[in-house]
């Protein structure tokens, strides 16, 4: 089945085989018993040497010592409580004797068969190193992961809109508004060309008079330092069929005309949709970046369509897109409908370090989640990091604090699974925790910050493919 747009097995690049730089044989001839002798000692020595290397590589451990688990609270959700009453479950085939983190005694409980204690926690990431000890055995030592924060969640008594939208964008922008653009009333269908402001205070979306120059669904909009906001790629409906529905031209808005313009690009046209843009300052100048989503993924000698696994980049300069990668750019993962978030500063334009999570298209579809550093002395450095617990695609995701991002919604790869759950990844723990509260069911989704600080969650597909009007309103306090 189609994933609204995202093709699984679409067409990838075709791969180049590098040389192996052979070297033409020595017309020396080698005499046959050396010959004869090398085809007996090299496999001979092998032998011998794995032998060796695997009695080496074996590891040495106890079967006495302990095994630590986790029994209560569930550790893989945040914690909203200050303190908790950790319960654990250690066994070994020795007698365990005592169990501590970091000067604290668990007592046990024999009707349970648990080790217990109480212990307080903090805002945010809290770390405790458990030692188990066994009788005349090992010590064992785990590191327990928990996270605590406080939220408010909030769903709007008067919706703020009277039709449902998804495959939008909500971006702020100059004034404190924020700009709704595009979408469409199914996950399949044509894309809208009107564009709403939702003002600060305001509960209503207000239509902006001048409509965007094309309609678009899966596209991106970013804020620029100046306010105004770039528009850049999707289609004209949400599942396309050819290169020829994406749209290639790159607009702006003016907030203060509230008017679109059609900016230049110089080099190949853009051709992707469910894609994800960063705008990046670097010594005075900005770029932009795009990776992923669905487009050409050849371009020429004809146009192919498919999931794009590369990031291509543009200078924003002089109110025109200067293209300064190739039309196909460095290849990262064939990724789309993933998202990709800053992780080191709350003005997206001055992040150096980004998160990138969602699904990988290629002949099987896996999760995937790896940081992206821009700083890294050797160039771009992808580093991976666990996967998310609901692996998801076309969820919304925001920065709420350094190194730590929050996701909500999407959907998995069986377009019928959609989720009203949301998880928050901790850098420092390189985790991934489920957060406590629920959400309508929705992909296709935005998640954008307003001006009290608090998150709005706005719109996206049902499990069915229909648009939605919903609106949650979330805050999430983690420091």
């Amino acid at each position: 089945m189609p994933l609204s747009g995202l093709n699984p097995h679409s067409a990838q690049p075709e791969r180049v085989p590098r040389g192996n730089n052979l070297t033409p044989r020595s017309q020396a001839l080698v005499p046959s018993f050396q010959t004869d002798m090398k085809r007996t000692l090299v496999p001979t020595l092998f032998t011998i040497l794995a032998l060796f290397w695997s009695g080496c590589d074996r590891a040495f451990t106890d079967v006495g010592e302990a095994t630590i688990e986790v029994v209560s609270p569930d550790v893989r959700v945040a914690i909203t409580e200050p303190s908790i009453a950790l319960e654990l479950k250690v066994e070994s085939v020795r007698d365990v004797t005592r169990v501590r983190t970091q000067g604290r005694e668990f007592s046990f409980d024999a009707s349970s068969q648990r080790w217990i204690t109480q212990l307080d926690l903090h805002k945010g990431l809290n770390q405790f190193v458990v030692e188990a000890f066994v009788d005349d055995g090992p010590t064992r030592t785990d590191t327990i992961s928990i996270f605590h924060l406080t939220y408010t969640h909030s769903v709007p008594t008067v919706e703020i809109s009277a039709f449902g939208t998804g495959s939008h964008t909500l971006t702020p922008s100059l004034g404190g508004n924020s700009l709704l653009v595009g979408g469409s009333f199914n996950a399949g269908s044509g894309a809208a060309q009107d564009a709403h402001l939702l003002r600060p205070g305001g509960p209503f979306l207000v239509p902006v008079v001048d409509p965007t120059k094309f309609p678009r669904s899966g596209h991106t909009a970013s804020e620029l330092p100046d306010g105004r906001v770039l528009i850049v790629g999707g289609a004209v409906s949400g599942d396309i069929q050819s290169v020829d529905e994406l749209v290639s031209p790159a607009e702006v808005f003016e907030p203060s005309n509230n008017t679109f313009k059609l900016i230049p690009v110089k080099g190949d046209p853009i051709r992707r949709m469910y894609h994800t843009t960063i705008v990046r300052e670097v010594d005075g100048q900005f770029f932009v970046i795009l990776l992923g989503g669905r487009g050409d993924i050849r371009y020429t000698p004809s146009p192919l369509l498919g999931i794009r696994e590369d990031m291509r980049s543009f200078l924003l300069r002089n109110d025109s897109l200067i293209s300064v990668s190739p039309t196909i750019g460095p290849f990262v993962e064939p990724v789309a409908g993933h998202t990709q978030t800053t992780l080191t500063s709350s003005l997206p334009w001055r992040g150096s370090r980004y998160l990138v999570n969602g699904l990988r298209w290629g002949a099987t579809t896996e999760p995937t989640s790896f940081i992206m550093d821009f700083n890294s002395p050797f160039g771009i450095d992808i580093s991976k990091t666990k996967p998310m617990q609901q692996p998801r695609i076309r969820h919304a995701s925001i920065p709420i604090a350094p190194g730590i991002v929050a996701l909500f919604g999407g959907r998995a790869e069986d377009p019928t699974v959609v989720y009203g759950t949301g998880e928050l990844f901790v850098e420092e723990a390189n985790m991934y925790f489920t957060l406590p509260f629920s959400i309508v069911p929705r992909f296709g989704l935005t998640a954008t910050r307003l001006n009290n600080n608090s998150i709005l969650l706005f719109g996206g597909f049902d499990a069915t493919a229909d648009a939605l009007t919903d609106a949650d309103f979330v805050s999430l306090d983690v420091q």
